[in-house]
């Protein structure tokens, strides 16, 4: 009974929040319209505010449908579900080629490459440019997606375990990456697979960017679902 409650009130703070957030956003969004040189500015760090809470909720939403009852996987058109998460990022330069296939995941799949793309965008800099490996045969019954990114922080050889787990931090511009890539993390096992990061450019991991790969079960022609 504890627990219902909680996530009760887990519930009510998550959509609250997110509604007042919405509001907020809207309004930052016209401030930044309507100001110029040092409001303006100041405007724009209100929205980048707004943002981070944004992120912040929706990836407590995330968690807690990760650790709810897990229902059995189904069938995800992988094309699908990547062109429809680029369709997020009209603003970033992303590069797509994949043929459809098929895996076994859930309504959740998209949640990686939110966080993966997103991350590109918010610490590669200006100009990054994202590509989206075409989907790699790894044997018979596993694929490989890359979402590289050309952002020159990259990620140390030291630290390529440890930004995929919550509570380990590193001191570079990578940080604030840890809840979301603990996601991927999750959602990776979650469906039989991993996640790994390696340098974009082997053995350049200070100025080439990242490449974020990641394994799924592919959905042969027989059964209709897979156990999670």
């Amino acid at each position: 009974m504890a627990n219902r409650e909680a996530n009760l009130y887990l519930d009510i703070l998550t959509h609250d929040i997110r509604n007042a957030d919405n509001v907020a956003n809207i309004y930052a969004d016209l401030l930044i319209d309507e100001l110029e040189g040092e409001p303006a500015r100041h405007a724009r760090k209100l929205k980048d505010g707004i943002r981070k809470s944004i992120e912040i909720t929706a990836n407590v939403a995330t968690l807690r449908k990760i650790q709810e009852g897990r229902d059995g996987l189904a069938r995800q058109n992988l094309y699908d579900v990547i062109r429809g998460e680029i369709a997020h990022f009209p603003d970033l330069c992303i590069r797509y080629s994949g043929l459809p296939v098929e895996v076994f995941a859930d309504d959740l799949l998209p949640e990686i490459f939110t966080n993966l793309i997103g991350n590109a965008a918010k610490h590669g800099g200006s100009g990054v440019e994202v590509t989206v490996g075409g989907v790699d045969d790894l044997d018979e019954e596993t694929v490989v997606v890359t979402v590289a990114d050309t952002g020159p922080p990259g990620v140390p050889d030291d630290l390529k375990e440890a930004i995929f787990f919550r509570f380990e931090r590193e001191g570079g511009r990578r940080g604030s990456q840890g809840l979301g890539l603990s996601i991927c993390r999750m959602l990776a096992a979650r469906y039989g697979g991993r996640i790994w990061v390696e340098d974009r450019v082997p053995g350049r991991p200070g100025g080439e960017g990242a490449a974020f790969r990641f394994t799924l079960r592919k959905a042969g022609r027989g059964g209709e679902g897979a156990s999670a």
